[in-house]
């Protein structure tokens, strides 16, 4: 029998092996939740809730491998109650509509940069680019000193920033305008994948019909049939160039082959809270895969870079993984 004490230790053990997978705030720690609290941002955090991406911004369901965190702009509840150019209540009726909307706040970063102040655009989870706007410090007494120190940023899309607060995850920043996108549509797996430089991968998702379900799109639109969220491999363009003519032909050719392909390079929620093996993990196809997250190789495969889309994250990997039965 495993006393009391084994057991809280493998518990505790397990707490500290897997952090891919567990939320900042359901895990103990600080999740975004906590901060949209301390900074007064009720609205935005009771939207987030509602569309589920409260989890999103915690990192819940996905692998992470090597750097990633989020930058969120959160619009103060005076914000929301004077929103103009958008109809708030009418968003809560369409959650696609209300997650490109909070999509539009939200800004992933895979380690592209360390200060987010020293940049003037960044896409977003929703697809289009915010513009940012900073001051520098100034030089006007001849100061030697660089124009990149001390830089603060100022304003989004016109917006000004409040405050700040740091979770787990990210940063969120209080901002006191709603900001509007040009199209209430969010990011799916086939538009991250392309963005990456994985358009030939993103195509063969398209046309193995296998997009809406990594987009968490369920039969028929019925959201409690939705899956994920989605730990997506996408192959470089390269990659999928480098597969010799007769090896790929000879996949296409098999009954569900291009499928049981695709799939082998996605990794559902579901399989990563049911990991035994914590180098290993099984993906959609069925068998599995090597992962090593101090190098960042996925089997024999280098991440390159990343992408967050509405209902997961893609990694862009440098080969393109073949399991046995169609090898």
């Amino acid at each position: 029998m495993i006393s009391n004490k084994s057991l809280l230790l493998c518990v505790s053990l397990l707490a500290l092996l897997l952090p891919c997978t567990a939320g900042g705030s359901e895990a103990g720690g600080y999740g975004v939740e906590d901060a949209l609290k301390d900074l007064g941002a009720t609205e935005f955090s009771a939207a987030l809730e509602q569309a589920g991406m409260n989890q999103t911004l915690d990192n819940q369901g996905v692998l992470i491998i090597g750097k990633g965190s989020f930058v969120v702009f959160a619009p103060d509840d005076d914000a929301f109650a004077n929103a103009t150019g958008i109809d708030i209540n009418g968003l809560s009726e369409n959650q696609t509509e209300l997650k490109g909307f909070l999509g539009y706040h939200i800004i992933w970063n895979d380690g592209l940069f360390d200060d987010i102040s020293q940049l003037s655009s960044l896409q977003t989870l929703q697809g289009e680019n915010l513009t940012l706007e900073s001051s520098a410090p100034d030089n006007s007494s001849g100061s030697n000193e660089s124009s990149t120190e001390n830089v603060s940023l100022l304003r989004v899309n016109g917006a000004n920033l409040l405050s700040s607060k740091s979770y787990d995850n990210g940063v969120v920043y209080l901002i006191d305008e709603v900001l509007v996108p040009e199209k209430l549509e969010a990011m799916g797996v086939v538009e991250a994948s392309s963005g990456l430089g994985a358009k030939k991968f993103a195509e063969a998702v398209r046309s193995a019909d296998l997009a809406e379900r990594l987009n968490g799109q369920g039969p028929a639109g019925i959201a409690s049939l939705s899956e994920g969220p989605f730990t997506v491999l996408a192959p470089s363009d390269e990659a999928f160039s480098g597969v010799p003519k007769e090896t790929m032909d000879s996949i296409t050719k098999k009954e569900g082959g291009l499928r049981s392909l695709l799939s082998y390079h996605v990794i559902d929620a579901k399989a990563l809270f049911n990991r035994t093996d914590l180098g290993s993990v099984k993906t959609l196809e069925g068998g599995s895969l090597a992962i090593d997250n101090t190098t960042g190789m996925v089997s024999s495969a280098k991440i390159l870079k990343s992408a967050r889309y509405e209902n997961g994250i893609v990694y862009l990997i440098d080969q393109v993984l073949v399991p046995i039965g169609l090898s």
